[in-house]
């Protein structure tokens, strides 16, 4: 079981050279194929990814949803795993996703994804089981947790829609026919800049504000726009 890791970034050359140095550490490197698709920096991350990418893509702007297709179109693996350039992942990742995907009763799965942990405080663990809990009970995940699915099931689905944020929800969204979203009990470790940055019931204010005006028919494109989507 090959996996092809598709990372999509822009101005992220503060940590990109660790987290792959990182990523490079805890894997099996034979299969493994590691793509960054670089959103149009204006700082050297093409540059830092190159020590430890397979493929370094450079993508004209910087539009997450069309930097995931782009490297998803290039994978040569048979499994697609889409993370975000900040999350760690748990050092026994490939095991936990083999052992699940080939597992005899698989059911009727689209894609995986690991349990989120933001942190130790009580904040942060909140946080965490709130963002699982959406994984798990309304199918809706992110890049944050690590979503992993099959080439097939990604070529089927239409994959990733050019947006340039909240392109894990849309994905989600095209995944539902192919099935349920499964939650590992392996945990990843995002970024929790967000919550530093407005605290939990500020994030939770964020995400009914950016749900609410999805409904009202704004789209990602013009909540980019706005800085309002990250």
């Amino acid at each position: 079981m090959k996996f092809s890791v598709i990372i999509a970034t822009c101005n992220e050359a503060f940590h990109i050279g660790s987290s792959l140095k990182r990523l490079r550490q805890i894997s099996q490197q034979d299969p493994l194929e590691i793509i960054v698709v670089d959103g149009g920096s204006q700082d050297d991350t093409a540059a830092q990814a190159r020590a430890c990418a397979d493929q370094v893509l450079v993508h004209e702007r910087c539009n997450r949803g069309e930097q995931l297709h782009l490297g998803a179109q290039k994978a040569t693996g048979s499994m697609l795993l889409f993370l975000r350039a900040d999350a760690q992942l748990p050092g026994n990742w490939q095991q936990a996703l083999e052992h699940f995907w080939l597992s005899p009763d698989l059911g009727k799965v689209a894609a995986t994804v690991f349990a989120v942990q933001f942190g130790a405080s009580r904040s942060f663990r909140l946080a965490s089981w709130l963002v699982n809990a959406e994984a798990r009970w309304r199918g809706q995940a992110d890049l944050r947790h690590g979503l992993c699915t099959t080439a097939d099931i990604y070529r089927y689905s239409g994959g990733f829609p050019p947006v340039p944020c909240l392109e894990g929800r849309a994905f989600c969204e095209r995944l539902r026919p192919f099935g349920r979203i499964a939650v590992l009990r392996e945990r990843v470790w995002p970024s929790a800049s967000l919550l530093h940055r407005f605290g939990l019931l500020g994030c939770i204010r964020r995400r009914l504000w950016l749900e609410a005006r999805l409904k009202l028919g704004a789209t990602a494109e013009g909540l980019a726009q706005d800085g309002c989507a990250s």
